[in-house]
């Protein structure tokens, strides 16, 4: 789908609002709503290969979209395995920050570093939007939202509404099977408690 047909059904949403009629607001705002569903649904998964040298323990990722490293694979394809204790000595690597990791055992060769990236941003009207057809209801419900959070007339607004329909919007994508789970996440203490 294109920007403009998503700029055209906005328009219609916000129509009763100044905002509604700028599209370089509309623009940004269908940004913000990319970059949700793209972090809601693990969509902007990428990898990169990291040269490894046993003199060098310290990597950083080249790619300037990286949001978050995920896990890090050895040339067989093996998951490294993460330190999650504080000074732990059992570890194959450490994240430094989202994008610089260190290396317990470098040895010549390479390793594949999953990252979740930033989306693609739209610049113009002709720009492709890069989501399945079937979130573009959620993603216009969000630019509603964003829309409708920005008056305030008496403490009425419709920004409560717009929120409630994405929130159902993304419910039905997730029992569709749009939800990428990832391997981080099957460590989260919220789904699986304490250890």
């Amino acid at each position: 789908m294109t920007v403009q047909e998503i700029l055209t059904i906005a328009k219609l949403r916000l129509q009763h609002l100044s905002i509604g009629k700028d599209e370089d607001v509309l623009i940004n705002l269908i940004n913000i709503g990319i970059g949700e569903l793209c972090n809601r649904f693990n969509l902007a998964i990428k990898s990169e290969t990291v040269p490894v040298n046993p003199n060098l323990a310290l990597y950083e990722l080249r790619n300037e979209d990286v949001q978050q490293i995920l896990t890090i694979y050895d040339p067989a394809g093996k998951e490294l395995a993460q330190s999650n204790v504080l000074n732990s000595i059992e570890y194959d690597y450490k994240l430094v920050n989202y994008r610089s990791f260190v290396l317990r055992k470098p040895n010549y060769g390479h390793v594949y570093v999953l990252y979740k990236a930033s989306p693609i941003p739209v610049k113009d009207a002709n720009d492709i939007v890069d989501l399945p057809s079937s979130m573009m209801d959620a993603l216009v419900s969000y630019i509603a939202y964003l829309g409708q959070s920005t008056i305030n007339r008496d403490n009425v607004n419709e920004a409560g509404f717009c929120y409630q329909r994405y929130l159902e919007a993304c419910n039905a994508l997730d029992m569709q099977g749009y939800k990428i789970p990832l391997n981080t996440e099957t460590y989260s203490v919220q789904s699986k408690g304490f250890v």
